[in-house]
């Protein structure tokens, strides 16, 4: 993956606002995966569309991971989408961003230790493949810092 290169992306996905300007070591304890997940590297890309209502599921804060996650009762889902969604952008620090580690998801490694709780960044679930752009390929562990590429224009 390249900064400028076009992809299609899905899964969670925050506001880049919670990691920009943090490190990779900050990065996993920020949205919940375990120390030397982002070894080898990420890549974060920027959506170039954000997601319709039927798009998307809700997925709370990063201190919550996704296999103990359950959909709250008694609330008005519709609602808590629309007020999410109404706050997302495509420019700027409040775009939604997918972070792409370069290693993957480690089948033999046990949920709770893969993904332990994170700090609390806000998370939603793309259902659909959306269009995003890599505005960041970062490597240097544990300190290479996670930025837009100077001059990335989304």
């Amino acid at each position: 993956m390249n900064v400028g290169d076009s992809i299609s992306v899905s899964g969670y996905i925050t506001k880049e606002k919670f990691i920009a300007g943090r490190t990779l070591a900050e990065v996993e304890k920020i949205l919940g995966f375990h120390p030397g997940r982002l070894s080898k590297g990420m890549a974060m890309a920027v959506l170039m569309e954000l997601p319709g209502m039927q798009q998307f599921e809700l997925a709370a804060y990063s201190n919550v991971a996704a296999h103990h996650y359950q959909t709250p009762k008694g609330l008005d889902l519709d609602k808590l989408k629309t007020t999410a969604r109404a706050t997302w952008a495509t420019a700027g620090l409040e775009r939604l961003v997918k972070v792409l580690p370069i290693q993957g998801h480690d089948q033999n490694m046990k949920p709770d230790i893969q993904y332990p709780p994170g700090q609390g960044a806000p998370q939603w679930v793309s259902k659909t493949p959306l269009r995003a752009k890599i505005a960041a390929v970062v490597s240097d562990y544990p300190n290479g810092r996670c930025l837009a590429a100077p001059g990335f224009r989304g």
